[in-house]
């Protein structure tokens, strides 16, 4: 699944960055040769299985634990996973980050970056943007919406882990589009990528940190938007019949 090269590579930026251990959680479907017309085939699962495991194979510091979405209800209940197949980050401290589908193409990037991130507890943000997000007191949930072959959506995947791992009030997932077609729909996605914040305010395209949190705070309470600031075009997240337009497929691609 993952080149020799690339995993030759991986295994010597491991080796070099990765400080704590890390733990993922892998939700996968059973595995049967038994068709039934109750039971939708996860087409991604498998390959997502094998990067995931192949991944782990290249350090000591990375730990998979593997869960049956149908049969694991406790683990299904305790983070939340809604579908498959879903990749849980443990971040410490009881926080995870999601990712929603296969993390091929771009969005191998900010996978593993994040995964080096949480092991070394090392953020990228400004200053004045973390002491924005400690402020925080309400809950709030970000879905970044992204596809293999979007250059673009790596930038707004890791800021939103970026984020997440700042503040423990944030809960963030990142969700490849053209796998969960439906919920591409349900939140009027025609580009990628597409944020979503508290499904009340949505926006495409990247933006930077600091909007970033102009965005969560003006979810949250919009008389808290800062002026200074200019807001994407944002608006409330209502129920669609169209579809999304967004790009299919892609091979992992490194930095």
């Amino acid at each position: 699944m993952i080149p020799l090269k690339e995993q030759e590579f991986l295994r010597a930026k491991f080796s070099r960055e990765l400080i704590r251990r890390i733990r993922i959680d892998f939700f996968t479907q059973k595995k049967t040769s038994l068709f039934s017309p109750r039971r939708q085939p996860c087409q991604y699962c498998r390959p997502t299985g094998q990067m995931l495991e192949e991944l782990a194979a290249l350090t000591d510091r990375i730990s998979l634990r593997q869960h049956i979405f149908e049969e694991d209800k406790e683990a299904v209940a305790q983070y939340g996973v809604e579908r498959i197949p879903a990749i849980i980050l443990h971040a410490g401290d009881g926080r995870w980050l999601k990712y929603y589908g296969s993390p091929g193409g771009y969005e191998f990037v900010p996978l593993v970056e994040t995964i080096v991130d949480i092991s070394r507890g090392t953020n990228y943000l400004a200053n004045k943007t973390r002491k924005r997000l400690r402020k925080l007191k309400d809950e709030v949930s970000i879905r970044v919406f992204v596809t293999p072959t979007c250059p673009h959506c790596p930038q707004m995947a890791r800021l939103a882990y970026q984020v997440a791992l700042e503040s423990p009030h944030i809960a963030a997932e990142v969700i490849e589009a053209n796998e969960f077609p439906e919920l591409s729909q349900r939140y009027r996605v025609r580009a990628v990528p597409t944020t979503v914040v508290n499904d009340r305010m949505a926006f495409p395209g990247t933006v930077p940190e600091e909007v970033l949190v102009d965005v969560i705070e003006r979810a949250i309470h919009p008389s808290l938007l800062t002026q200074a600031t200019a807001v994407p075009e944002t608006g409330p997240v209502t129920p669609t019949s169209q579809g999304s337009d967004t790009a299919a497929g892609g091979k992992i691609i490194l930095p």
